[in-house]
């Protein structure tokens, strides 16, 4: 795959670089306020043990990935978050380093509409545990038609 190319151009088969980057306290919080997640393990440290993130944070490690491997963006037409499902191994700990995966599945046309799926996995960086699984789809062809 070449670097800086749009995401619409991936094709079938194409792993994307790695990511690797810290979960934040600010990005934890930040997606809570936004998603109206109030539990407070994710807001913080509790009785129980160190502050977590949501599983459904996992949303972020595709942006992660597009940013870093498609730093042009969608492409000519607007990508639209079709459909996405996740296997959670373990809690994710603020603090903890993780690295991000990515490699394309498929692409496909289906009912005029071109889709791309993505399959992701996030392990810890320094040992190499799963995190998470997750299986993304795309419409990458979406136009206005006005």
């Amino acid at each position: 795959m070449t670097l800086g190319r749009y995401t619409s151009d991936l094709e079938v088969g194409d792993r994307l670089e790695p990511v690797r980057y810290v979960m934040t306290p600010f990005v934890v919080r930040e997606y809570c306020h936004g998603m109206d997640e109030f539990d407070e393990r994710f807001h913080s440290a509790t009785d129980e043990g160190a502050q977590l993130a949501p599983p459904t944070l996992a949303h972020i490690d595709k942006i992660r990935l597009y940013q870093h491997n498609c730093p042009g963006g969608s492409g000519p037409d607007a990508r639209i978050h079709y459909r996405f499902r996740t296997r959670h191994h373990r809690p994710v700990p603020v603090g903890a380093e993780l690295e991000a995966r990515g490699e394309v599945i498929a692409k496909e046309e289906r009912r005029g509409r071109l889709h791309m799926d993505m399959a992701i996995t996030v392990h810890v960086a320094e040992t190499g545990e799963l995190v998470t699984e997750a299986w993304d789809t795309v419409i990458l062809n979406m136009r206005s038609t006005s």
